[in-house]
Parts: C-alpha cells; structure tokens; sequence
C-alpha cells in the first residue's frame, strides 16, 4: 500500500486559485466572523478588535511555516506529509493518529454548525436534522470529479463574501469609536451587567481565539496532489491563503467593534454580530446575512469534507489500516478520480459522532496544541538540511518557528487554564499522540519496520 499506483492517483486539474477557493471556503472567513466574532466578543468585549488584529497577524505569519513545510514535501495527506519528511515516523505517526480520532468528530462538528443555523433560521428543522442533511449533501458534492467540486464551492464563496460584505458596509458606514480608544481602553460585560476592563488573561485568551479564527490556510494542502506542480506552487497559495484569510476576518470584526452603538447591550445578546446587524441595518438585512452566512457554513462543510477525504484517503494509501479497511479507502471513484470511499467512510462516520452532542464533539477537537511544535521543529531542521528542499522559504528565519514553538506554549497554558473544556481534550489527545508514540518505538525495538508515512505521489 506504501506504494503509488494509477489507481491512487488524484487527478491533476486544479489551477492554484481553484486551491485557494477551496482553502477559504474550508476556513470559512463568515463563519470566523459570525461565529468566532461573538465567541471572541463574550470572552474579551470591545478587546475583540485587539485580538482579532494580533490573532490575524499571528495566523498570517504561522500560515508561512505551513507554507514551507508544504513546498518541502506536498501531498493528500497534508501537513504530516511534510512533517514525516523532515521529522520521520518517530514523530509523524502519533500526529497521524490523533488526526484520525479528529477527523470524524471535526466533520460531525463543522456540519453542526450549519444545523444550529438552519435551526435559528427555521426552528422545525432539529440541529441534528440539518447537520444531516449537510453532511449527505456536501457527501454528494465531495465525490464529485475536483474541478466540478471546485466550481460548486465557487458559487457558495461568492454568497459568503457578498454576506461579509454587507456586514463590513454597514459597521464601516455606523462608525462611533476610535480604533485609538477601543485599543486603548477595552471593555467587556461583567457578570453584572456593567462594563469593566478587560483583564489581562482574557485579552491573552482573545488573541489567541483570534490567532485560531483566523487560521486555517493548511487547508490548501489537502489539494496539494490535485494540483500541477503543486511543489513548486503550493507555498505561495499557502502563504497568500494565509494573509486573505486574516484580512478579510479581522477587518470586519475590527469595524464592527468600531460601530457598536449600545455596548453592554449588544454584548449580552447571544449573537452580538447579528443584534449589531439588526440594530445598525434593520432585521430584513440581518435576516438575509444570516441566510448567507448558513450558505458560508455549508460550503465550509463541503471543503471539509473534500479536504479531509483525501487525508484519509493517503492514510489508507500509506498501510496505515489493516488491508480489509485500508484497501476499499484507498480507492478512487473509477469515472471521478475522487477518494469515495474515504468520502463515504468520512459522511458516516461524521454522522454518527453526532451523537455525542456539541460538548463532547468539542471535548475531542479543541485540544490540539502538538502541531506547532511539530511544524517549528521541522522547519528548523528542513533549514539545517534535513530532508528534500523546500521551493518556498518563509522569511524571517529563525524567528518564525521559535515563535511557533512560543504559540505552542501559549495555547498549551490556555488549554490548560480551561478546566471545563480545553483541558480535557488536550490531555486525551495527548493521551493519543504518547500512546501512538509508544507503539511505534516498541514496534522499533521488535525489528519491525517504522510504519511508511508518505502522505503524497508526488515525487521529489
């Protein structure tokens, strides 16, 4: 299985643009902005401009170290391809085990996010119900040949950037504040209604929420092998990824805070970028924004879902499976050349872990901290000479992955001060990667060989 045939080769037809639209569709700036924006603005207030702004700094140079570990070894597989290639298996086969206990939680959560919006939206339909349907449906789009895929997530993006629009419009023609004042002087709803400054940790805790809203240009290599030339090109669309996603994010977070007419009572409402919306526009705009931003998440389900299939798809490829599981995900749709049965086996799995419900969903997801050590540590040795040479080298060198590693520790801390959360899931995911660690080496010692990891038929 470690090796490459026609029948596991995914079709080269994707032009870099098509990558980087399918990239922003995964990421999803609406769903950022709607969503993480009131996240971010119950947790800091008005220091939501701050974190958003530092956030998105953070993300747009951290999507640099994405894009040089990419350009040293592009593949399905995604970041463990690059990974494997500078680091070995010792470290690249936990990582890829806690993504395979991610990945079908991650699917059942992205797809919950468009139930809860079908639900405000029409509360008949369940969450669950509607995180069904879009699971199905996005299912249907994601087996189809890349390029049609492509053309479909196109439209959608087209609906997300005409809604982020709207919203950037209004809170840029609503201004009240200084950019000066808020930066300054921060505030957030205490918990007895009354406007206090934003304490330190939670501004700390602000940017970082920012930093995760605003990440997410790794999607990009997911599509790495369905792309011509990808080694070569993939950086840039990484990189370029990076900083759109940061613009087009802060920005209409930033002046949203800026347009806050009544502070305390926009953040005490449950979506305070909707009541800004209804307050600023009137509820027929807000009604049609939140129509587009359902259209966003739904499209942000179908990246997924087209992303994440192919990782799973270059796992199987790898032999990582037993051959009765391996083989069948493995395999590509005869007249589509898409991954299919990885597309199936993703849906289904997605689906059920519905039933675990948002608490748990996000008990399992949000406590991945190991890949910015993983990525720093790569790229510092990639610079030594470690490994295949990369086309796209990040600049301010070594700065950046000793930042990475600086990240890493900051999210590890964050993680950790969030008992009800973040903890637990860091500590079972780190529960995964030691456990995986520690077969492999056992593996090691029995004279077994270290499991192929390529993640990739893309040739050096």
């Amino acid at each position: 299985m470690s090796e490459t045939t026609g029948h596991h080769r995914l079709e080269r037809a994707l032009s870099p643009l098509e990558v980087m639209l399918l990239t922003l569709s995964a990421l999803s700036p609406a769903l950022s902005v709607f969503v993480g924006g009131n996240a971010v603005l119950h947790l800091a207030g008005t220091g939501a401009a701050l974190g958003f702004i530092l956030g998105g700094l953070i993300a747009a140079l951290f999507a640099l170290l994405f894009a040089e570990l990419a350009s040293g070894k592009a593949g399905a597989g995604g970041t463990y391809a690059g990974l494997n290639a500078f680091l070995g298996p010792r470290w690249t086969f936990p990582y890829v085990m806690v993504r395979l206990v991610i990945v079908f939680p991650m699917t059942a959560f992205i797809s919950l996010g468009f139930g809860t919006f079908v639900h405000d939206l029409v509360p008949a339909i369940s969450a669950n119900l509607g995180a069904l349907l879009a699971i199905a449906a996005a299912a249907g789009v994601a087996v189809l040949q890349v390029k049609r895929g492509s053309q479909v997530i196109a439209v959608f993006l087209l609906i997300e950037a005409l809604a982020l629009a709207v919203l950037t419009w209004v809170a840029l023609t609503h201004g009240v504040r200084s950019l000066g004042e808020v930066l300054a002087n921060p505030v957030v709803l205490g918990k007895d209604g009354a406007l206090a400054a934003v304490e330190p940790g939670m501004m700390a805790l602000g940017v970082v929420s920012g930093a995760s809203m605003a990440s997410g240009a790794s999607w990009a290599t997911y599509f790495a092998e369905n792309m011509d030339d990808a080694r070569r090109r993939i950086g840039r669309v990484v990189a370029w990824a990076g900083l759109i996603a940061a613009l087009t994010i802060a920005v209409p977070v930033v002046l949203v805070v800026l347009a806050i007419d009544n502070v305390p009572a926009v953040l005490a409402h449950p979506a305070p970028m909707a009541e800004f919306l209804r307050r600023s526009a009137g509820p027929t705009t807000a009604t049609l924004v939140s129509i587009g931003v359902a259209a966003a998440v739904f499209n942000a389900v179908i990246a997924a879902i087209m992303g994440l299939s192919r990782q799973l798809f270059a796992i199987a490829r790898d032999g990582v499976f037993p051959a009765w599981i391996g083989e069948p995900l493995a395999r590509l749709h005869p007249r589509y050349r898409s991954p299919a049965w990885a597309v199936l086996a993703l849906s289904l799995l997605g689906a059920l872990c519905l039933l675990l419900g948002e608490r748990r969903l996000l008990l399992i997801i949000s406590g991945e901290f190991a890949e910015y050590f993983l990525i720093s540590a790569a790229i510092l040795l990639a610079r030594r000479g470690t490994g295949p040479a990369a086309h796209f080298r990040a600049a301010l060198h070594p700065l950046l992955p000793l930042g990475g590693i600086a990240m890493g520790m900051v999210i590890l801390l964050a993680n950790w001060n969030d008992t009800e959360t973040a903890r637990l899931s860091m500590l079972f995911l780190l529960g995964v990667f030691v456990t995986a660690f520690i077969w492999h080496e056992a593996r090691i010692r029995q004279g077994r060989p270290a499991v192929v990891l390529k993640g990739s038929d893309i040739d050096d």
